[in-house]
């Protein structure tokens, strides 16, 4: 038979793991089997159906099953993890408190086949607990490990269910952490509110990593956030983008509002260069344009007036001094026929 590739679940309500079944024997759903964890063998359930050992896995390196486990062990080993592993860590607390260790203890499991209890707590810090492994020794009457292991691993052990409603996918599915950074809830144009953002552990949720890519080549079909777009002939400013809805968000004064992606790219060819939004780019009204007929009445009121003292210049002020000429002149002549009429 050929090796095929099964998920072996070592704990009840623990994420099942991959192993190699080699084609010596055979294993069904359900059956019990002797795995290897780490430099341990431990007792685990089949979860799934045997499947031929895709081509691309043939070169991971997958622990692989023991072989099948015997009812009288299986049994023992039952009978052991509901006696030890439940107060284990009540009983551990007890000492840490004792030697004033700042750890969390996370799980314990015990491996019936060698003796020995594993311990797995977080902190903050590096700490001695060599005095500790001495005390949990005696409690148990075990050979006693201590690892320390991230908040990341801490959620997967212990398990729950995040804000989505569903078991935690460290616990559930994740092989391993990937890098989670507050860029990609900037990319994806989330509110950066911790409590939104953080998962069981405090970190950032490993589903930001999930579809962050995602947003990353959707961004490069919209214009940039704080650009300058026109619309019905005003400019507006950028200030969303909604990738679902596939919608723009402008403000233009107080109002904003929000229209397809494909209108928005018909009014603005040039959006992929268009520059920043500033006051100085906002349409303003023109200046009112005089009629034809009202240049002209402006302009005639626009002439020099004639000077009535004789100091204006043309024609009009030769013709005016002529008259004024012959008015004295006709008084003279009146002064002449009457002499004893009164002179001005």
């Amino acid at each position: 038979m050929e090796d095929c590739l099964v998920n072996i679940r070592l704990r009840e309500g623990r994420k099942p793991k991959r192993y190699l079944l080699s084609g010596e024997f055979e294993a069904s759903l359900g059956d019990w089997v002797a795995v290897q964890v780490d430099e341990d063998e431990d007792l685990g359930v089949v979860a799934s159906r045997p499947v031929p050992l895709p081509e691309e896995w043939e070169e991971i390196e997958l622990p692989s099953i023991l072989g099948k486990a015997d009812p009288e062990e299986v049994k023992k080993a039952v009978q052991l993890r509901l006696e030890r592993e439940p107060t284990a860590i009540k009983l551990a607390y007890e000492k840490v408190r004792e030697r004033n260790l700042d750890i969390k203890l996370v799980s314990a499991f015990y491996f019936h086949r060698s003796n020995k209890m594993k311990f797995y707590f977080s902190s903050e810090n590096r700490v001695d607990f060599r005095e500790l492994v001495k005390d949990l020794a005696h409690i148990f009457h075990a050979r006693i490990e201590l690892r320390q292991i991230g908040v990341r691993d801490a959620a997967g052990l212990v398990g729950g269910y995040g804000l989505c409603g569903q078991e935690l996918c460290c616990s559930r599915f994740l092989q391993g952490f990937e890098p989670i950074t507050i860029k990609m809830a900037k990319d994806q144009h989330l509110a950066l509110n911790p409590t939104k953002i953080s998962g069981c552990c405090g970190r950032l949720l490993c589903c930001l990593k999930y579809e962050h890519q995602t947003y990353v080549d959707a961004a490069k079909h919209y214009p940039r956030l704080g650009a300058a777009g026109f619309h019905d002939g005003r400019s507006h400013k950028v200030v969303s983008c909604n990738i679902i809805k596939e919608t723009i968000g402008l403000q233009h004064e107080n109002q904003i509002l929000e229209i397809p992606l494909e209108r928005f790219r018909e009014e603005n060819p040039d959006w992929r260069n268009a520059p920043r939004f500033s006051l100085a780019n906002v349409a303003r009204p023109a200046p009112p344009v005089l009629a034809e007929t009202n240049v002209e009445a402006a302009l005639a009121g626009m002439e020099d007036p004639v000077d009535r003292n004789g100091a204006g210049g043309g024609e009009s002020s030769e013709s005016s001094s002529k008259r004024r000429r012959r008015r004295r002149r006709g008084s003279n002549e009146r002064r002449d026929e009457n002499p004893s009429a009164p002179t001005n």
